[in-house]
């Protein structure tokens, strides 16, 4: 914002009360100038012969520094073509980042102010509505009273004949001679109709040896509780499988249950059917096996209960094996010796979760080993899942260990890397993403220096308004500031000698995950202003835009999970205005400068002019409303159109042409899924486009469009 407005007395006092400027009889055009000119003048206020004063205005001014009006979010400068200050009020500004509260608005000379909390209701009694903060979108699911998965019958057709009983939906087999309609079809106890297998502790499948077995969770019915289980369990289905422990002295009993394409979950029980007697429980998400394991149990009779979301074949293997104890390497205290540069195995079953780690937030419970450096080193720790379907999980500690976390990965490849390590002792605690054995390696290499984009504490400059590329496989995870914890990671420096409008942009291979994040220079997550990364579901690029970012230094951080090469960019240009757009047609189309800028808008009220190719192939005419915007290019150029603060699923579709729409721009239309909503970065010839604002699937609402013209 402008330093605090110079004082004119000798301007000011004669117009303490209003002033006037007569306006030539000839001139139909309304005189903004004929107001009162009072700071807590409303919007709403008319000037001459009813005409609406235009809230911007404030007093008369011959330069900026005149015209801070003590408001954060208003951008103030000299209108020199009125000599009045004119505070334009900038919404973004306001912003809390969270979207399910409403979007805070910018109120002329009030300040911030909260919005309208968004509420998600359509209106349609057949569809549930909630806001999902972490899409930043509202969700509109099906009305499904009893939670089986199929839409209530009354609103779909063919779906759920008795939205009262999970038992009964489309999606289940019919059961013999139950006397009830289980699949929906309209019939009772018709063939083929199913028998369940192992439905009750009275009838189970008995297994007397180790093997791999097949049971099916098909007509039978939930039963039995358990300390974990399957999502919406009411709806779920569970059989009994009892594993008889021969005489002969204890064993351990170890069971493996997983199916291809729904969650299963299995509870290890002493007495069937009592969720008290547990001696383990585990849940696995589709094609991620759930494991549980009994230790030394003595000959006798144990049951394996097993839960599946939908009914489906359930592989389970089990293992009647020599009895053990359980680890005592689960913290901090007692890790277990381990040499270097040898394999040693990790077995992650029925540990508890002791240790906080950034990489293991849901992760499963941890092991602790300790190893030692006699001289300093590079280490790079492998692990990888033997038998299992989840990901190791593994944390390098120092001297506090539970609160020191120094690197972590959550990831099978690359390995944890730790440069330069020290002589001494270090605790590494393995767990896993999943139930799961693993081999694990510390490997010990001669020490290296780290490259200077390694720390925050001098990194090498961004580029500026540039895109270059990363090459990060050789790069630790050195920099911890909670964007996209364990992934290898560099930084830049950004100096900023004025407020600022700052994008930075980072791409990365396609299907893997990748991060940039903008910083103070301590590159802690107590400075990290923001975090964009690919794994959240925002989409390529991950994109960070700041507006009137305060002069300063900065950092830039680019991570990317496997190590590989990222591209860059770092766009910046002094603070400039946002421009309301109401133009909705060709008729009143906004124009964009040819440097580009920041343009806000509302697409509600708008009429939907236009179609577009990326669109909803089921949306019927022109689909959601939309508006339009000009850019002429005279030469050559890069342009980045990016739409993040939307508060929609937007849709924007570039067109060139002569005259407004101009037709569609090849490869050029974008829906913006998501948090980041849409974006586009294209280098264009020299001409006529036109931009359009559009919503997909009929999605209407405010937008933002940051347009930056740059070099190709």
């Amino acid at each position: 914002m402008a330093p605090a407005r110079a004082r004119l007395p000798w301007l000011l006092a004669p117009l303490a009360v209003g002033f006037t400027v007569v306006a030539s009889c000839s001139d139909p055009r309304p005189d903004l100038f004929v107001v009162k000119y009072d700071a807590g003048v409303d919007a709403s206020d008319a000037g001459v012969d009813g005409e609406t004063v235009d809230p911007t205005l404030g007093g008369p001014c011959v330069d900026d520094a005149q015209c801070n009006d003590g408001v954060a979010c208003t951008y103030d400068r000299c209108d020199r073509t009125l000599n009045r200050c004119r505070n334009v009020p900038d919404d973004v500004q306001c912003s809390d980042g969270i979207f399910c509260n409403g979007t805070e608005k910018c109120v002329p000379r009030l300040g911030c102010r909260p919005g309208p909390t968004q509420t998600c209701q359509d209106g349609d009694s057949c569809t549930v509505d909630r806001c999902v903060e972490a899409d930043k979108s509202c969700v509109r699911a099906p009305r499904d009273a009893d939670g089986d998965g199929s839409p209530s019958g009354q609103c779909v057709t063919g779906g759920d004949c008795d939205d009262d009983d999970p038992q009964a939906s489309p999606k289940r087999a019919e059961i013999c001679g139950n006397g009830k309609d289980d699949d929906c079809d309209g019939a009772v106890d018709e063939q083929p109709c199913s028998v369940p297998v192992g439905d009750t502790c009275a009838s189970p499948v008995t297994v007397t040896a180790s093997g791999t077995y097949f049971v099916d969770t098909t007509a039978a019915k939930k039963d039995y509780p358990s300390s974990c289980s399957v999502p919406s369990p009411a709806a779920a289905s569970d059989v009994v499988v009892a594993i008889v422990v021969p005489p002969g002295g204890p064993r351990d009993v170890s069971v493996w249950a997983g199916a291809t394409a729904t969650d299963v979950s299995v509870a290890l029980q002493t007495t069937c059917g009592q969720a008290a007697s547990e001696l383990g429980c585990d849940v696995g998400k589709a094609q991620k096996r759930s494991r549980v394991l009994g230790r030394s149990l003595a000959p006798g009779t144990y049951y394996a209960v097993i839960t599946s979301q939908l009914e489906t074949q359930v592989d389970v293997r089990v293992d009647l094996l020599p009895p053990t104890a359980k680890p005592t390497n689960e913290d901090c205290a007692a890790p277990t010796p381990v040499a270097t540069d040898v394999t040693f195995p990790v077995s992650i079953v029925d540990a508890k979760k002791d240790l906080p780690s950034a990489c293991a937030a849901t992760g499963r419970g941890e092991l602790t080993y300790a190893f030692t450096l006699a001289a300093p080193a590079d280490v790079r720790v492998f692990a990888s899942t033997v038998v299992g379907t989840g990901d190791p999980v593994v944390s390098l500690r120092g001297a506090a260990c539970a609160t020191d976390e120094t690197r972590c990965r959550s990831k099978s490849a690359p390995p944890l890397f730790a440069r330069g390590l020290g002589a001494g002792t270090y605790v590494l605690s393995v767990s896993g993403t999943a139930s799961l054995d693993a081999n694990v390696l510390v490997k010990t290499y001669p020490p290296t220096a780290p490259p200077a984009n390694q720390t925050c504490a001098a990194p090498p400059p961004a580029p500026i308004d540039t895109r270059f590329s990363v090459d990060l496989s050789n790069q630790e995870d050195a920099i911890q500031n909670g964007c996209l914890p364990g992934a290898p990671n560099a930084a830049y420096e950004l100096v900023l000698t004025q407020p600022s409008d700052v994008m930075v942009i980072g791409r990365f291979p396609p299907n893997e995950a990748g991060a940039v994040s903008l910083n103070g220079p301590a590159c802690k997550s107590s400075d990290l202003l923001a975090c964009a990364d690919t794994s959240a579901g925002a989409g390529l690029p991950a994109r960070i835009s700041r507006r009137n970012l305060p002069a300063g230094t900065y950092r830039v951080v680019v991570a990317e999970e496997l190590g590989k090469t990222a591209d860059l960019e770092v766009l910046v240009r002094p603070t400039v205005a946002p421009v309301t757009v109401t133009a909705d047609d060709c008729a009143s189309v906004a124009g964009i400068p040819a440097t580009g800028g920041y343009f806000v808008g509302n697409t509600s009220g708008a009429t939907p002019g236009l179609g577009a190719g990326c669109d909803s192939p089921s949306t019927p005419g022109n689909g959601a409303p939309d508006q339009i915007l000009r850019l002429d290019l005279a030469q050559v150029s890069k342009v980045v159109f990016n739409m993040d603060g939307s508060g929609y699923t937007t849709l924007l579709d570039l067109r060139s042409g002569a005259t407004c729409p101009g037709v569609e721009v090849p490869d050029a239309c974008f829906v913006g899924f998501g948090a980041s909503r849409s974006f586009l970065s294209r280098v264009l010839a020299p001409g006529t486009y036109f931009v359009q604002i559009d919503g997909f699937a009929k999605q209407s609402g405010p937008w933002a469009l940051d347009v930056r013209v740059l070099p190709p």
